[in-house]
């Protein structure tokens, strides 16, 4: 905590470009996590153990952010098909970073990828390609613009985020063709879209432990629900 600030951890994404290797994150996660009263903090990718040991130390929160596709070796599969476009050093930084913040016991919230990752790394499995394994006529990758919302999320009755926004159903964006299957152990559903497929999880045995497949960020500030989440996070972390 920082001049009663709390320091949270971003995760990041990495990609080759030009012959340059680029360690990057979308603006709007460091912007919205200012917004709502935190310190973000990048988490890199590749870095080792005691690097981010020393970081999640200094950290009173996770953010796991969004981003490619999780590599389905981790949940005991083999690649689907050419939808699937993995990044493996960035599964293995994320799940030191799973690992580390659950033993400090630091809240987390996981946006997308991220709902996805802390699904894996405590024991459940995803849907590798939504269109293939669970099709819909709901439609998970919306096209441009994303600053507005695509479906609803019905929340789960009993559940934190249903009484934190005092709504049954809120509107959501969505921009995946992977999501949660298999629930992990220990966690429970929070929401999800009308076709089944889950849109958000918690486990009610943390102080905060939430994972949403929508993008937050991008829309809290037309979508209340989405602010709510936020500032629950934040919240949560100055705890």
């Amino acid at each position: 905590m920082k001049n009663g600030k709390p320091i949270i951890g971003l995760t990041s994404s990495c990609e080759t470009s030009d012959n340059n290797y680029r360690i990057q994150l979308p603006e709007n996660y460091l912007s919205t996590i200012r917004h709502f009263g935190g310190i973000p903090v990048l988490l890199p990718v590749g870095a080792g153990e005691d690097e981010l040991e020393l970081l999640i130390g200094l950290c009173d929160g996770i953010l796991l952010t969004g981003g490619n596709d999780i590599d389905p070796v981790l949940f005991g599969e083999t690649i689907l098909n050419d939808s699937v476009e993995i990044t493996p050093e960035r599964d293995k930084t994320e799940m030191t970073v799973c690992r580390l913040a659950a033993e400090q016991k630091k809240p987390m919230l996981g946006i997308c990828r991220g709902i996805q990752m802390m699904n894996v790394y405590f024991g459940g499995t995803l849907y590798q390609d939504i269109p293939t394994q669970a099709p819909s006529a709901e439609k998970h990758r919306m096209e441009a613009p994303y600053h507005r919302t695509s479906h609803n999320c019905v929340l789960t009755e009993g559940s934190p985020l249903r009484s934190l926004v005092g709504k049954e159903a809120i509107g959501v964006n969505s921009h995946h063709h992977q999501s949660v299957k298999d629930i992990a152990p220990g966690f429970q559903l929070m929401g999800a879209c009308e076709d089944g497929i889950v849109e958000a999880i918690w486990n009610p045995d943390e102080k905060f432990q939430w994972g949403v497949q929508w993008h937050p960020e991008r829309i809290w500030d037309i979508e209340e629900s989405s602010a709510k989440v936020f500032e629950a996070f934040v919240e949560a972390c100055k705890a």
